[in-house]
Order: C-alpha cells, then structure tokens, then sequence
C-alpha cells in the first residue's frame, strides 16, 4: 500500500472553490435547522407538588444568533420542556428546579409532544427533527452557593444541611454508630414510650438531674420515714 497522503483539492484560501461554496450552504442550513444541545436558564416552572412526578420548565437560551453585523438578535423562551430528577421506580431524590437556574436543553430528534411520561413507544406528532422546542432540561450548571445540601466525600464523611428544618417519616428509624452516637441541641423532645439499656444491659449515665413528672431523682425526698442514722431498704 503507497504511504501517499490525500487530502482535499481546496483549502481555506480558495472561495470561488464549487466544493468550498457547497461546504458553506451545507453548513448554513444545517446551523439553522439542527439543533443539539445549548446553554438555558429557567424562567419558569411547572410542577405537581413534592410527592409528584417531575414537571416541565421554560427556559431561555443564553446564547444569541448573530446577524451579518455580528450583532446578537433576542431569543424568545421555550415552554414546556421536561426536566430530569433522579429517580428509579418510585424512589427519588426530589431537587427541583427554581427560576433563575442554568442547564442544558438537549434536544431529540423527533418531535416529543406526544410523549408524556408513561413508557410505551408513540409516534412523532409532526415532521419536524432537531428543534429547541422538543429538548429536555438537564440543571445544575453553575449556581449561587448552597444553603441547603447533602455534601457528600469519599474520605467516608456526609454532611446533611437546612437551616430551617430537617423532617424523616418512616414507620421504623435506625441509627447503628459502632463508636458514639451523639446529639447537640438546647432543647431535646423525646415523644412516645421509652426504653432503655444496651444489648448487653449497659447502665444509662446522665451528668444533670433526671426528673419524672416533676419529681428530681437528685433532690426528692421520701415521706412517713424517721430520722437517724439508717438508710433507707434498696429498690423495689
């Protein structure tokens, strides 16, 4: 096999080219006409509720066409595209978007509008291929800092915060520390039945006084006893 190199008979430099103004007409219809993904921020959004599934949002491109003066011409914003939440079955993590938000529409190349969420296949409502209007919105680009956030590291630490609230609901909750488990607070509420003692029937330890309807367990006293030297029988 020769090792002569080919290439292409025209370069930059040669405009009157027939391949060189076909490459151009190619190129132009195809900028105009194919869309694959671009840069948007979320003017708008539509959701269920928390216990729902994902919704849609409409976004606005941050990238402007340009005219032959190199001048940006305004963009229009685009409705309804769907945004992704990670999610398998019924399990979630919910972490909508919010106005203001920068993301990535990623287009598809049908028409999308007659699919709505469920998993059987469907037929393209229109014609029309690779248009901004049929992208989904991929978020999370950028962004103000976090004030509420799961901040996870492989060094083996995860950090959980909200400045308001944190709530679990499940029938059952189990915490399993091998080393220490421990809670800092200026008020503890304890609801429902308590019951106490390790595994092994460890003693529970307290520094400050235990109280039981009002009763010290430091400083109360026991009634219809007399004075002396003597102390009282052991528990009963």
């Amino acid at each position: 096999m020769s090792n002569q190199e080919f290439s292409a008979n025209y370069d930059d430099f040669a405009g009157s080219s027939p391949i060189n103004a076909l490459e151009f007409f190619v190129k132009s219809i195809l900028s105009k006409t194919v869309y694959t993904a671009f840069p948007v921020t979320v003017t708008a959004v539509q959701r269920a509720g928390t216990e729902a599934g994902a919704g849609y949002v409409t976004a606005k491109p941050l990238l402007k066409p340009m005219n032959v003066q190199a001048q940006g011409i305004e963009v229009t914003t685009i409705p309804k595209l769907p945004y992704f939440r990670l999610q398998h079955g019924t399990a979630a993590i919910v972490c909508d978007p919010k106005v203001g938000d920068v993301g990535l529409a990623v287009v598809a190349k049908h028409d999308i509008s007659n699919v709505n969420g469920d998993n059987t296949s469907k037929v393209p409502a229109t014609f029309r291929e690779f248009d901004p209007s049929d992208s989904f919105y991929i978020g999370g680009f950028w962004g103000k800092a976090p004030e509420v956030f799961i901040h996870l590291e492989d060094e083996g630490t995860i950090k959980i915060k909200a400045p308001t609230k944190i709530t679990i609901e499940s029938p059952e909750c189990e915490v399993n520390a091998s080393t220490s488990f421990t809670v800092n607070s200026a008020q503890i509420n304890l609801n429902g039945p308590i019951s106490g003692g390790g595994s092994g029937g460890a003693d529970a330890t307290f520094s400050g006084d235990v109280k039981a309807k009002s009763i010290s367990l430091t400083e109360h006293v026991h009634s219809g006893v007399e004075s002396g030297n003597s102390s009282t029988g052991a528990p009963q």
